[in-house]
């Protein structure tokens, strides 16, 4: 059974802000709705503070209605933090380096977007020295199919993971490295039959080498401990014999993917879905097919996890 919250559930009451701003949590662990804030007319500083003020507290938040363009998303964006552009760039949007397009469309036999992430569970940007801190997505073509809205994206809590976890298995993960690659993921992808984007080339690989991140890392906001290994990224964990590693990785997967741990969102045209890469790991529903799907995404970069 499927016990995870979608906004399409009843929400828990909101609490209130001046300006007509509210947050409504969304009745799960994390997951809240943002309410009152237009981004298209401006963010003034007292507005975005309070976005971000929800973000932290509630790990991934949704914008609903938002009519933006690129460059809004851009701006917006990165007040949150420097904009990483994506070696993916090919799929950029416009004149906008720092976005993505996510999207199955085909256009004259070309991809317009990457068409294959989040088929595994992640968080973003695991395999560099400086994860993503913040995704923003913003929501364009949204596939349905008879009257159902399809392409889902579940969002587990990584610190409430960790919490979960005995106290000696906490114990023996502290201290502990893992090794996050991106070749990896792809090689995992490919084995999966899941590998839809284009190959990597010599050069991209070369720059992508293999980083070792701690198995618990420390929030750097709040300081809460949260799980950091995920089923895309992580390669093994440094120092165990590789039986060993690859069992203990395989049930911290199951453990984060745990149906308590994990909000569920139903996408609309004109979301935007802002979330924390260290409080949380995510994972995208493929169940539309040709369908046509399109999103925006930005990455805000973080600090070394430690």
């Amino acid at each position: 059974m499927d016990n995870s919250i979608s906004l399409r559930e009843k929400s828990s009451p909101s609490h209130q802000a001046g300006g007509g701003m509210s947050v409504v949590p969304l009745g799960g662990l994390i997951g809240a709705q943002v309410l009152g804030v237009d981004i298209a007319a401006g963010v003034d500083d007292a507005a975005f503070a309070f976005v971000r003020d929800a973000l932290h507290q509630h790990s991934v938040i949704v914008l609903r209605d938002q009519h933006i363009t690129p460059r809004q998303q851009t701006d917006f964006s990165a007040r949150l933090g420097e904009l990483r552009t994506s070696f993916y760039n090919r799929y950029a949007v416009g004149d906008r380096p720092e976005l993505s397009i996510v999207s199955n469309i085909v256009k004259d036999g070309q991809a317009i977007g990457i068409a294959d992430a989040g088929m595994l569970w992640h968080t973003d940007a695991s395999y560099l020295a400086q994860p993503d801190m913040y995704t923003l997505l913003y929501g364009v073509d949204i596939p349905s199919k008879d009257g159902k809205v399809l392409g889902d994206t579940m969002f587990s809590s990584a610190w409430s993971a960790y919490d979960a976890l005995p106290d000696a298995l906490k114990k023996k993960l502290l201290g502990l490295k893992a090794v996050h690659s991106f070749v990896h993921h792809i090689e995992k992808k490919r084995t999966k039959g899941q590998l839809k984007r284009a190959e990597l080339t010599a050069e991209q690989k070369a720059a992508l080498p293999d980083v070792q991140h701690p198995v618990v890392r420390r929030h750097p906001i709040n300081g809460r401990l949260c799980l950091f290994v995920t089923e895309g990224h992580t390669k093994e964990i440094v120092g165990l014999p590789a039986q060993e590693s690859s069992e203990l990785l395989e049930m911290l997967f199951q453990h984060l993917a745990r149906p308590e741990f994990v909000y569920r969102h139903s996408w609309r045209p004109g979301d935007l879905v802002i979330w924390d890469n260290c409080a949380l790991q995510h994972l995208a529903m493929f169940d539309y097919g040709d369908i046509p799907r399109k999103l925006h995404r930005a990455g805000v970069m973080g600090p070394v996890p430690v």
